[in-house]
């Protein structure tokens, strides 16, 4: 057996028979060549799963159910992390199991490289000072806090982290203490040198935020200048007022910073559409972020039109020709508004101006109710028309 999943609700195991296989003694492992156990402790079977650990193994994933304690400190001190790949840690203990577990991350590991700690009990400074040190960690997803103390001897923060994922409350938090520690010096046989702060993440940073997404919270990300995709989750509800806080201005700077964007995600575009961001954010993304591929962002849809128009007279559309612009290939509009009688008479000089900020336009997906999205159905419905044309007459249109 090389993997074992102990975690479904429909799992039916005997209490004979699971007392059978781990109240008997054991010479040797249960399982000796298994490389993956995930197992979830309940009131019934508890956590007592070191009869299985194998020399082998090299992922391990535990959870406790809501409301059950942990209570196997033997089984945490028992894991092998000097020799894990992937570790995925979900449970709530009493003291005994948070000493065990702040003593595995003391122990050394070159081959760690996979780290989730979430919905448990908050891991110590120190705890957190050996993980972010991990020479070979490359990918993390926490909600826990971050340390309210780093050595100031540190060298490295993450030095091989590749992907980032800051869930609930504490995202914030963590971004705020990266962008800090990014703009002080450490002491050397040289001098005094800038902090190494996760040179090599350049694939995926998620990160959520709370009430408002706005310039200082975005200018965090700066620090993370090779980035390939960034996801901000949460975001705006029907029941509360619109998050999003940022401009036109605000969405260019941040275009120039990370021109490397594959992906952005700046929340689910809403319905309120009070936000300030025009077509204008389109456009800065489209020409800084030349690999753009997927993107979600709100913007203000009161004077489509107008705003289209205005835009022609964007610096950033006087570039050469062929303009510099994304693949973008579906722009997605989530719940922003477009009412049929936005467009009046201007369908067409409206979707030409929209594609030529994104030539390579084939589909708008919008998840308003029928009567919102007319106007965006409108639009979609002539694409195809559109980009025939442009074969057809390349000399007229723009490519």
């Amino acid at each position: 057996m090389r993997e074992l999943k102990f975690l479904e609700d429909e799992d039916e195991i005997s209490r004979d028979i699971f007392d059978m296989l781990l109240r008997s003694p054991h010479s040797n492992p249960l399982c000796p060549r298994l490389l993956k156990l995930c197992w979830m402790a309940d009131p019934v079977f508890g956590g007592d799963f070191t009869p299985f650990l194998s020399p082998q193994l090299q992922d391990v994933y535990l959870v406790s159910r809501p409301g059950t304690l942990f209570l196997f400190p033997r089984a945490i001190s028992a894991l092998p992390i000097s020799s894990l790949r992937s570790l995925r840690l979900s449970i709530s203990g009493d003291e005994p199991v948070r000493e065990a577990i702040a003593s595995m991350f003391k122990t050394p590991s070159k081959s760690l490289t996979k780290l989730g700690v979430f919905r448990m009990d908050q891991l110590t400074d120190d705890s957190w000072c050996h993980i972010i040190s991990l020479p070979r960690l490359r990918s993390l997803e926490t909600d826990q806090w971050p340390p309210t103390i780093l050595p100031p001897s540190l060298p490295e923060i993450f030095p091989s982290l590749q992907q980032i994922a800051l869930r609930g409350p504490a995202a914030s938090r963590w971004l705020t203490l990266l962008a800090e520690k990014n703009t002080q010096k450490i002491s050397s046989g040289t001098g005094f040198q800038p902090y190494k702060l996760a040179p090599y993440l350049v694939q995926r940073l998620h990160c959520d935020y709370g009430a408002g997404l706005d310039a200082t919270f975005i200018s965090h990300f700066r620090v993370f200048r090779s980035l390939c995709m960034l996801v901000l989750g949460n975001g705006c509800s029907r029941a509360t007022r619109c998050t999003f806080h940022l401009t036109d201005d605000d969405i260019n700077r941040l275009a120039m910073e990370l021109p490397g964007l594959k992906e952005l995600s700046l929340g689910h575009p809403c319905e309120h559409n009070t936000c300030r961001t025009t077509v204008n954010s389109l456009l800065s993304l489209s020409v800084h972020c030349g690999g753009l591929r997927k993107l979600y962002i709100h913007f203000n849809t009161w004077n489509f039109v107008r705003d289209i128009r205005h835009s022609l007279h964007n610096p950033l559309r006087r570039n050469s020709h062929p303009p510099s612009r994304c693949p973008l290939a579906m722009l997605e509009v989530g719940s922003i508004p477009l009412p049929v009688g936005v467009l009046g008479d201007d369908l067409f000089p409206t979707l030409a101006g929209l594609m030529d900020i994104f030539p390579g336009l084939r589909r708008i997906s919008c998840t308003s109710s029928p009567h919102e999205s007319d106007g965006w159905r409108q639009l979609a419905g002539q694409i195809p028309i559109f980009q025939e044309m442009r074969k057809s007459l390349p000399a007229v249109f723009v490519q």
